[in-house]
């Protein structure tokens, strides 16, 4: 995924890593979906396949956001973009619903 992300999430008041930046580039996914696990990040991703049957494993993970399919950077900034927005209106439903 586009390192752009970053800031995207940033913008959206959310705090972010990009592999590259933290030094794990090159690492095989299974690592990758561990370090997301260990640390409760949600991972984003492109790679739908593998981390579909990496996290189906999991009994529990603090999320996955896969951004179909494959596009250039504006594309992917947008597809993000978005998910974020329906993430956040998930959780403005469920604190409502907690509070309700």
């Amino acid at each position: 995924m586009s390192i752009d992300l970053v800031s995207v999430a940033s913008q959206a008041r959310h705090e972010a890593q990009h592999v590259a930046h933290v030094g794990k580039a090159g690492w095989k996914d299974w690592n990758v979906a561990r370090h997301a696990a260990d640390g409760d990040f949600v991972l984003v991703t492109n790679n739908a396949g593998d981390f579909r049957r990496l996290y189906g494993t999991q009994s529990l993970h603090a999320g996955l956001v896969i951004i179909i399919p494959n596009v250039n950077r504006a594309a992917q900034q947008q597809l993000f973009r978005a998910a974020l927005d329906e993430l956040t209106g998930l959780g403005n439903s469920l604190a409502s619903a907690r509070e309700g």
